[in-house]
């Protein structure tokens, strides 16, 4: 009998242990950025997010919560930065791409990390390219919604990295229609079950363009993104605002890069280019992408499972008093 009683003792102790943890998994807060650097990788954490940024390739993994690996992990890599020619200033293939070239996976970076009050800044840097051109990537991740300028979105606090692609004193090749950023974007876990597609009108609004990862293991929900505005602002030595232009995107295969050895490349994937028309030499240009978490798709699959685990041990604990007072 007393062995009995130790035992419900145990179980009911368990239960409140798992009720008071599921509590915070699925309602806990903390407006805490953590930052840390580990063998060539820049790791930023918070509640809701953990992203792995290696800038010596420029390119950046992310995944959901505060931890050290997932089962699911989203990889935006930026590939190469190209001129490209053509009747007009739309990236139509492949046979277009033309003039100045440059590889941003084997690009000499340097990283550079600011730790504010409301946020955490991460600059990469890419300076002095054979045409004189600097390229510059500067991550924000904010404690605070923050808009984004131009449009009526926020970027998301604490779920969200916001980015800035700069291109700094690009002089343009004679025949250069603009400028195109080859991008790659996947999931590097469990690719066969994570599907990548385009953002609906609904999901990309007026002013931003989206690819969306639907996840099979979590009911074929959107469980992350990247987003772009589809406009750039150009501004002269003096940051004045020049002129605003319109971003492109096209979609074809360049089989040739990244390197097969690149984690998370598979061949015949499509490539995203971003494209950016002729704005002249000489000035920067300025464009705002983003990467999230859906923190929803995750918090209620949580639920649904803390909600089992703990059912079961409420009836088990039930079950067990009922024999004890019968045994009386």
């Amino acid at each position: 009998m007393k062995s009995l009683k130790k035992s419900i003792i145990g179980i009911s102790l368990i239960g409140l242990f798992l009720l008071t943890l599921g509590s915070q998994l699925v309602a806990g807060e903390t407006e805490e950025i953590s930052v840390s650097e580990n063998l060539g990788a820049i790791t930023v954490s918070t509640e809701y997010l953990t992203v792995k940024i290696i800038p010596t390739q420029a390119h950046l993994m992310w995944w959901y919560g505060n931890k050290t690996d997932a089962d699911e992990i989203y990889k935006l890599q930026l590939v190469k930065i190209r001129e490209f020619v053509g009747a007009d200033e739309v990236l139509d293939d492949q046979t277009e791409l033309g003039g100045l070239s440059y590889n941003l996976i084997t690009g000499a970076w340097v990283s550079d990390i600011v730790e504010g009050d409301d946020e955490v800044t991460i600059t990469l840097s890419l300076e002095g390219l054979a045409n004189g051109a600097d390229v510059y990537l500067i991550m924000h991740i904010y404690t605070l919604d923050v808009p984004v300028e131009g449009t009526d979105q926020v970027t998301d606090a604490l779920t969200e990295v916001k980015f800035d692609i700069i291109v700094d004193n690009w002089d343009f090749s004679p025949a250069a229609q603009g400028i195109a950023i080859q991008t790659y974007l996947t999931e590097i876990q469990h690719r066969h079950r994570v599907r990548v597609r385009n953002g609906t009108v609904a999901e990309n609004g007026n002013t931003t363009r989206t690819m969306q990862f639907e996840s099979e293991d979590l009911g074929d929900k959107v469980v992350a993104y990247a987003e772009w505005t589809n406009f750039a602002n150009v501004y002269n030595d003096t940051d004045d605002l020049v002129e605003t232009i319109v971003v492109g995107t096209t979609y074809f295969e360049d089989p040739g890069t990244p390197p097969t050895d690149v984690p998370g490349f598979a061949e015949g994937l499509g490539h995203l280019w971003i494209t950016y028309p002729n704005y002249g030499d000489d000035y920067k240009m300025v464009h705002d992408p983003t990467i999230g978490i859906n923190e929803d798709a995750f918090t209620n699959n949580l639920g649904l499972y803390l909600g089992t685990i703990l059912g079961g041990l409420t009836l088990v604990s039930i079950i067990a008093i009922v024999i004890v007072r019968r045994r009386k």
